[in-house]
């Protein structure tokens, strides 16, 4: 058995596809507590005032979560108890070399917007072992592809790796084992 191990900086992100009612409403709740429209995601009473118990009942249009292309976000390979492959993650969008030292595939984030909804990123920064796969069978670092997305929200841009296949197959997130850092939502 192989375990894949990303530790580091992540994030949580969440397209919240709000209905103008339930956005009337929310407003109407921060003007009588006199807070922040962006405020309300992240407090359970005000949630409870507009008939959710917390930001997670909200509809989303996608969810996810993401590594940080970063130098101190490291990606291990281990069988067992042997760690095969380490490197920091920042390693991927490295251009100084004459081929690719690793198969990546680039994705944007795509929200369809319709008539009568408001849309807003939700995102946690996480902190710790933000992923974690477990495969059966690993022929090398060459049978994996990193899935990278690029977020530009607010003139805030956020390069992730969103996804990983072993040979094509895409690979199911085990867990994390992080604690959340920081939270925000932006108008999209």
């Amino acid at each position: 058995m192989f375990v894949i191990n990303v530790f580091g900086l992540g994030v949580i992100y969440r397209v919240l596809e709000l209905p103008s009612t339930l956005v009337a409403q929310m407003e109407s709740v921060a003007n009588e507590v006199n807070v922040s429209f962006l405020d309300i995601f992240f407090d359970f009473e005000w949630m409870e005032k507009c008939g959710n118990t917390s930001f997670m009942d909200l509809p989303t249009q996608q969810t996810g979560v993401g590594c940080f292309i970063h130098q101190d976000t490291i990606f291990e390979i281990r069988q067992q108890r042997k760690k095969l492959k380490h490197f920091p993650l920042n390693e991927l969008l490295r251009t100084d070399y004459l081929f690719p030292m690793y198969k990546t595939k680039s994705l944007s984030l795509d929200v369809t917007k319709k008539d009568g909804f408001h849309y807003y990123f939700l995102y946690q920064v996480i902190k710790g072992r933000v992923a974690k796969y477990v495969l059966d069978v690993f022929n090398g670092i060459d049978s994996l592809e990193f899935i990278t997305t690029t977020f530009t929200i607010e003139n805030q841009s956020f390069d992730l790796v969103t996804g990983l296949t072993n040979d094509g197959t895409l690979l199911h997130l085990e867990n994390d084992d992080s604690v959340v850092i920081e939270q925000r939502v932006l108008p999209i």
